[in-house]
């Protein structure tokens, strides 16, 4: 587990959070008037809304679903795709399914911290900290981090030379990825051909596609969606190399 992070980032991590938690919980009263101004540090903050809370909903949804992928994904990104470069492929493989399981295991414990601040914004504001709209929110985060990992680790067997880039083209894909699954669910209503609606439906599924943070997450799903790029990282690392041919020539 030291490869994705010493210990003493771990710790300091931890404790930024909880730091983090605590001047929320101090800072934030709730709201005050009638709902439409939120209290921080005795401060009446107008928001121009007379009942504030699916705002104040959204809007925490949304900075879960920005900040717990790029955690999960930032965190484990460079140690998976460092192990890929060393050893047989047999080696490789074995490096790939493992380095994952601790990859996502990292990012969970680093992600979930992080949620602590936010849920105890949510226990100011809405009054419990286990809001079900935060909690489906962390749910699809948390879906969305692991797919954006697995093509980040795809994307760089492809992209050897510089697999910063991958990262960008993963994000990429999602944006792609959203698109093509709004034109599947509402392909019909278009008048698009059948076919065509469930090709794009199908690739909606295969890409890491963005939702919003309050929808409900299709189980059925997430087999395409996470073994589609681990099949194809599976694949790419199966071919043989630059090495591998040079001896044979």
């Amino acid at each position: 587990m030291n490869r994705f992070g010493s210990s003493l980032l771990r710790i300091v991590w931890a404790s930024i959070c909880l730091l983090l938690t605590g001047l929320v919980l101090a800072g934030i009263q709730g709201f005050g008037g009638d709902g439409s101004q939120l209290v921080i540090f005795g401060t009446a903050i107008p928001l121009g809304f007379q009942d504030a809370k699916p705002y104040v909903t959204d809007s925490l949804g949304r900075l879960i679903y920005a900040l717990v992928p790029a955690v999960m994904l930032l965190g484990g990104f460079w140690p998976v795709t460092e192990s890929l470069s060393a050893g047989d492929r047999a080696g490789r493989l074995k490096g790939l399914f493992v380095n994952l399981g601790l990859a996502f295991a990292h990012g969970l414990f680093l992600s979930q911290l992080l949620m602590l601040p936010i849920l105890a914004a949510g226990y100011r504001l809405l009054g419990s900290a286990l809001a079900p709209p935060l909690l489906q929110a962390d749910l699809n985060a948390l879906v969305l981090g692991l797919e954006l990992l697995l093509w980040t680790v795809a994307l760089s067997c492809l992209v050897k030379s510089n697999r910063g880039l991958a990262i960008l083209m993963a994000y990429v894909l999602a944006a792609i990825g959203k698109v093509l699954a709004w034109v599947g669910e509402w392909g019909r209503d278009l008048d698009l051909p059948a076919a065509l609606t469930k090709t794009f439906a199908l690739l909606g599924h295969l890409l890491p596609a963005e939702s919003l943070p309050r929808e409900p997450l299709a189980w059925n799903a997430l087999p395409l969606s996470l073994g589609g790029p681990l099949l194809l990282a599976v694949l790419l690392l199966l071919l043989p190399g630059k090495a591998a041919k040079r001896s044979k020539s």
